[in-house]
């Protein structure tokens, strides 16, 4: 779909209509320059730097043959770190969603910087900064626009992977963030710009979030940029948090908790400034802050050999299977607190029971609300036969039966809400969904 007055602009230019019948026939279209194989120079990495542009995003991927992609460019211009990086030109540049802090710089790099293709999630913003990136583009009809529509777009000898995202208008615009997964052969990147939990969600349920070596903390790190489900399902080797001086809190407690429970090298851009990733194809990567090598990474094996392994372990042996406890425990929620709930945090709480006969470890369990506030049984705790457990929201002395998630504010929604039971190898034990 071409949008706005900038559809119309670009419809005007032949070479969109031309690109735009070769992508409907090559739905793997690359944007190597002319005159490349697209075939890895052999032993070159791919560099994938995270701009210290404060609280804000700017990620400049550079493959092995020369390409460039600039995924956001922060809230002001990072045309200084671009040059200093040595770029020239850009021929993939994407903006995730219409935030200033996403966006921001993108109007003076494109009047900047010659960029070949173009690429946002379709969804127009009423603010200025937004208005004003639109008649940018609208001036540059040599830019061609992509589309954020599932397709595989080659960069090199790399490739990255747009992902399936929320129908329009269906959600807000964190929700519609555009996601990337870069390739370059066991080297795999996930980018998602301010994505949240329905959007984490909804691309766990499709299947689409891989295996991968780095992840960027969706939404700069925010308590609700994250779920289990998708960090077992990404299991990072590298956690890069771009973030800087903010009034949200960011990076939360919650979310730097949870990355360093998948991963001991989380970096953050106000404590690090630029990070810099060398990725190769056999999955080894250096972790570079200026000319310091801080993190190197052994090769991966690739998704095939994964598989191939996996199913020999399968027929080779049969694991034994764990007895199934969910079916005797029963979750629930009381979250309308008397008075204000904010005000009164332990007038909210979860209550665990057990239809068990015998005595269940839950030490190192987990319960956490659909926007991943949650709170991690102590290593000792025991959830007795036939008993309960309660989980108050507030602070408070923990007994073994009462529990407290030492929040200042209230967690469960009182107009619905999901609580989810894991135990310690983060599978689901029990849920609870109230509306």
């Amino acid at each position: 779909m071409i949008r706005g007055t900038y559809g119309a602009a670009l419809m005007r230019s032949s070479r969109f209509l031309w690109c735009a019948t070769l992508l409907l026939v090559f739905p793997g279209y690359g944007v190597a320059s002319q005159g490349q194989s697209g075939q890895g120079q052999s032993g070159e990495p791919i560099r994938v730097t995270f701009l210290d542009v404060g609280q804000a995003d700017a990620i400049l991927i550079r493959s092995p043959e020369g390409q460039i992609a600039l995924v956001d460019a922060g809230r002001g211009e990072p045309l200084r770190s671009l040059g200093e990086l040595g770029v020239e030109k850009i021929d993939l540049l994407v903006a995730t969603h219409p935030h200033a802090d996403h966006i921001g710089g993108m109007a003076g790099v494109i009047n900047s910087i010659p960029v070949r293709f173009y690429m946002d999630n379709g969804q127009p913003h009423t603010t200025a900064t937004y208005q004003n990136l639109m008649r940018t583009l609208q001036q540059r009809t040599d830019i061609t626009y992509l589309a954020a529509e599932p397709r595989t777009i080659g960069l090199g000898s790399a490739e990255i992977e747009v992902l399936p995202l929320l129908p329009v208008n269906s959600t807000d615009h964190n929700n519609r963030s555009v996601g990337l997964v870069l390739r370059y052969g066991s080297f795999v990147v996930f980018l998602s710009g301010d994505s949240e939990v329905r959007e984490l969600a909804f691309w766990v349920q499709q299947g689409v979030v891989p295996d991968v070596t780095v992840l960027k903390a969706p939404h700069h790190g925010s308590d609700n940029g994250f779920t289990w489900e998708f960090l077992q399902d990404a299991q990072p080797e590298v956690v890069v948090i771009s973030v800087g001086g903010n009034s949200y809190g960011h990076p939360r407690p919650e979310a730097l908790q949870a990355y360093t429970s998948v991963t001991p090298t989380v970096l953050r851009t106000d404590y690090h400034g630029q990070v810099t990733i060398l990725g190769y194809e056999d999955g080894r990567y250096e972790v570079m802050l200026g000319e310091e090598t801080v993190a190197t990474g052994q090769e991966r094996e690739t998704q095939e050999q994964r598989r191939r392994a996996t199913v020999e372990e399968l027929v080779d042996s049969v694991p034994p299977v764990a007895p199934s406890v969910s079916g005797s425990l029963s979750l629930g929620v009381f979250a309308d607190a008397p008075g204000n709930d904010h005000q009164n945090p332990n007038g909210e709480y979860a209550v665990l029971e057990s239809g068990l006969s015998d005595d269940l470890q839950i030490g190192g369990w987990f319960l956490c609300d659909a926007a991943s506030h949650c709170f991690h049984f102590p290593s000792d705790a025991v959830l007795r036969a036939g008993g309960q457990v309660v989980v108050y929201t507030g602070s408070g002395r923990t007994d073994g039966v009462r529990f407290f998630m030492g929040s200042g504010r209230a967690v469960w929604n009182n107009d619905g809400d999901t609580a989810t039971l894991y135990d310690a190898s983060s599978t689901v034990v029990a849920r609870h969904v109230y509306e």
